[in-house]
């Protein structure tokens, strides 16, 4: 008998098998601009939501984060575009309601159950939201009839809220560029739709829910190293709900043509760059002080495991490598730190490798003493894992998610792209970076009051002969130039 928390549970696409969960729209229910959403509502290809909807299991990177989210940790991260006019908001909620049927997946509430979460279709309309000068605060994920990523929108400014629970970068984009292409699409700007931009009258296909995790994971293989704490950057925090970002733009030409000049890719090249601003805070921090009292430097960079292995799911797939100094042993030159990432990234991101976190997270989720223990004694287990295993091991988070590979039919439109991340009170800033043209956006998310770790990854790139112009929410003019 399967319970809800198994991978291999009954799937969105499968039959319904709990009619107590079935709901369907009130007739009465309104969107701002008054449109009625009737239960008989037909999209563009006359196909309907079926009646009932079945629950199913939270993929293997997905099953921690229920437990562990409060009002300091969300678990949301953010994609934002800039276009090059005011956003029209009725079409933006056109546009979210045409790619309902397409992305069924997504349309889904987080439910609790006796032993795991798992998800349930929901009915409920999802509404633009007007956005705020604090991105991804004040959120109900566990709430019923709440989704688990939103569209915020201001001014010149269209934002997507994703929830890590539901899927990774790559399938947030995917789902941020089919939003942009219907609403270009409603502004009279054709686009051809293909493997990253979904067409809103295409049916979805069973691989795209699939939890790749399980199929990969290997029995027998051993697990990864186990690794100390790292060092982590101290500081007084903010207010609840008040998160500061600061972005620095600068040119992706310019950044391509340094990062080849140290031998590096720009992930290795921008990486090495936020290791050694580490480094700098962290000599701040402790002069006069014996090396010895020092915790290495530790930083967590993801990568999208369809690289590496085959696979069309918009589910979370992606781990991570984590580079480190230990500067116990001395001060590190920035051309040592560039020879650390590189070898170690080269190594952590190879099949074999990589299989050995899949394997012992997907081992550890399927054991028979933790499907046995209830969901309220897993909470506990989960918050104590996270802290001593998850944030404990490393001392930042920086991503870069590449290009944004936006169609031609409406590149031009945006002028630019950020990917924004959640800081918590573990990983009190952290970084993002995502280029749309020659336009590189480099954002850092911080939940603190010091700002020296932004201010020592920029001034390093300024000194290697690049020109950043940055600006923040909080606590500085905007537009100011480095």
């Amino acid at each position: 008998m399967k319970t809800e928390g198994d991978a291999d549970a009954p799937q969105p696409w499968q039959a319904p098998i709990r009619s107590k969960f079935r709901r369907k729209y009130p007739d009465d229910r309104r969107y701002p601009d008054d449109r009625r959403y009737p239960d008989d509502r037909r999209y563009p290809d006359d196909r309907r939501y079926p009646d009932d909807h079945p629950w199913f299991a939270l993929d293997h990177a997905a099953i921690i984060y229920p437990s562990i989210l409060s009002d300091r940790v969300s678990a949301y991260y953010r994609i934002q575009a800039i276009l090059d006019e005011p956003v029209d908001i009725a079409l933006v909620q056109r546009a979210l309601d045409a790619l309902r049927p397409r992305f069924p997946y997504f349309q889904i509430e987080l439910r609790r159950g006796f032993f795991w979460f798992f998800f349930e279709r929901n009915d409920s309309p999802n509404l633009v939201v007007e956005d705020s000068k604090f991105p991804m605060q004040r959120l109900s994920s566990g709430r019923k009839g709440v989704y688990l990523y939103r569209v915020r929108a201001h001014a010149d400014r269209l934002s997507l809220e994703m929830c890590h629970i539901l899927t990774d970068g790559y399938g947030a984009m995917i789902y941020f560029r089919s939003l942009l292409a219907e609403y270009f699409r409603l502004k009279g700007v054709t686009t051809e739709y293909g493997p990253m931009v979904f067409a809103p009258n295409d049916a979805p296909g069973p691989e795209e829910w699939e939890d790749a995790f399980s199929r990969y994971a290997t029995p027998g293989a051993p697990g990864p190293a186990k690794l100390g704490p790292a060092w982590h950057l101290p500081g007084i925090g903010l207010p609840v709900h008040t998160m500061r970002v600061v972005t620095g733009e600068l040119s992706l030409s310019s950044a391509l043509a340094k990062a080849k000049e140290h031998g590096a890719t720009l992930t290795i090249y921008l990486s090495s760059v936020f290791l050694a601003a580490l480094q700098d805070v962290q000599d701040a921090e402790y002069e006069g002080r014996p090396r010895s009292r020092r915790r290495p430097l530790r930083l967590q960079v993801p990568a999208n495991l369809r690289n590496f292995f085959p696979s069309s799911t918009l589910r979370n797939f992606s781990l991570y490598a984590l580079p480190e100094l230990d500067t116990r042993l001395g001060h590190y030159e920035f051309s040592e730190i560039v020879a650390r990432v590189k070898a170690t990234m080269a190594l952590a991101f190879t099949p074999k490798e990589i299989m050995r976190t899949i394997t012992r997270n997907v081992a550890t989720a399927k054991h028979p003493v933790i499907r046995a223990v209830p969901l309220t004694m897993k909470n506990l287990i989960m918050r104590g894992l996270y802290r001593s295993h998850g944030e404990a091991l490393y001392s930042s988070l920086s991503t870069n998610v590449g290009q944004a590979r936006l169609p031609d039919s409406f590149a031009s439109k945006v002028k630019r792209i950020d990917v924004v991340l959640p800081s918590t009170p573990g990983l009190k800033t952290v970084a993002g970076m995502l280029s749309h043209g020659d336009a590189l956006s480099i954002s850092f998310g911080s939940v603190i009051e010091r700002r020296d770790l932004e201010r020592a990854f920029f001034t390093r790139l300024v000194r290697d002969g690049l020109k950043v112009r940055v600006e923040s929410n909080l606590g500085a003019p905007e537009g100011k130039d480095a």
